[in-house]
């Protein structure tokens, strides 16, 4: 079967939050993702809101559930959407990003539960390849520099699209 896009998804889309965590010396904080369409990438700590819970708080959540460390104060960042998928297994969700305006340092011997995330990592980004979304986010944040055409070519690999809605152009 041919993929469609966009591709198709639930009828609404779900709401996900990631926090851009700084760490020491200038690294951010990063999650080996175990489940979902990001299952074996690097990403930013976040997941999918509960019932009832804002964004800002999800990012919060996810952030210590899965990277085990406690943002501060954080600021809205970005609003994405993505669709992604094929056939009849197609997401599509809203993306909520906040960064977390202090350092925070990744607990010596936390581990996540597995099924949240399978590692934790406190990296500069140059030193580590994320997902695709996550490139894309951290070069609209400014803080990586991710090859834009490596970007998009490996969302399309994937069969996502993504698209910025809080009215700020990606640059480039």
């Amino acid at each position: 079967m041919s993929t469609v896009y966009p591709p198709h998804g639930p009828a609404g889309p779900a709401v996900e939050a990631a926090a851009i965590i700084p760490g020491p010396d200038w690294t951010l904080t990063f999650v080996l993702c175990a489940r979902g369409p990001q299952a074996g990438h690097w990403t930013l700590p976040g997941g999918r809101t509960a019932p009832g819970e804002s964004a800002e708080q999800a990012a919060r959540r996810t952030s210590e559930q899965t990277a085990g460390v406690r943002p501060g104060a954080m600021a809205p960042t970005g609003l994405y959407e993505l669709r992604g998928g094929g056939d009849d297994a197609g997401y599509h969700l809203h993306l909520h990003v906040f960064r977390a305006l202090q350092p925070c340092e990744v607990p010596e011997g936390f581990t996540a539960a597995p099924d949240a995330a399978e590692g934790v990592g406190q990296v500069h980004p140059r030193d580590v390849l994320p997902h695709p979304v996550h490139m894309r986010v951290l070069n609209d944040a400014g803080l990586a520099d991710y090859d834009e055409a490596l970007v998009r070519r490996l969302m399309l690999a994937d069969g996502m699209l993504m698209r910025r809605l809080d009215g700020d152009l990606p640059p480039g």
